[in-house]
């Protein structure tokens, strides 16, 4: 008897936690199908997320640890107005707040004021409804990088105490910097002044 009791603490304990990013609702209501990111870079991660949404189809991310899973559906931007200020940039190792760029360590202050701001501060989101991380690396980043941010990402923000974070759905937004050619104009013509 005692040896099954303890077959059953340990079966119990070995359950992971599930949470899901932007919310469960979103989970529930969309049904996004999952994608294996292990052999992919971040430019194709992004433009996955990118063409599913642009057929209204949405995707997920699975991450784990050693006692939770993380089902992240990530979007990406398709074009369209979107408000700078509702995004809090967010880079490998740096986030960018309004005082100017501060480390990787200084996210949880930034989670909060960026999602308490309430249209107070003009650089912060107008609105914990309109908020979202954007979260921006190189088109070349390996996804053994990006897992290791979004799961950083995650943690910080269940670990950051933020006012009503039950009505917060969590966006986060995939970008990276694109490198266009340097546009040269033409030589100006010569006009004549008649």
């Amino acid at each position: 008897m005692k040896k099954l009791l303890l077959l059953l603490i340990v079966f119990t304990s070995c359950k992971k936690e599930i949470y899901y990013y932007p919310s469960e609702d979103f989970f529930k209501k969309n049904n996004p199908r999952e994608i294996n990111i292990d052999d992919l870079n971040f430019e194709k991660i992004t433009d996955s997320i990118r063409n599913g949404l642009y057929e209204n189809k949405f995707h997920f991310l699975k991450i784990e640890d050693s006692k939770a899973i993380y089902k992240v559906s990530p979007s990406a931007y398709t074009g369209g107005y979107v408000r700078v200020r509702n995004g809090l940039l967010l880079r490998k190792d740096s986030v960018h707040l309004k005082k100017g760029v501060s480390p990787i360590t200084e996210l949880s202050k930034g989670l909060k004021s960026h999602y308490e701001n309430k249209g107070k501060d003009f650089f912060y989101a107008s609105s914990y409804r309109f908020a979202h991380v954007l979260l921006v690396l190189e088109m070349q980043e390996k996804s053994k990088k990006l897992k290791t941010v979004l799961l950083n990402l995650v943690k910080t923000y269940n670990q950051t105490e933020i006012e009503n974070k039950d009505s917060i759905s969590f966006n986060i937004v995939f970008d990276y910097p694109i490198k266009h050619p340097q546009y040269i104009p033409p030589p100006p013509t010569e006009f004549k002044n008649e």
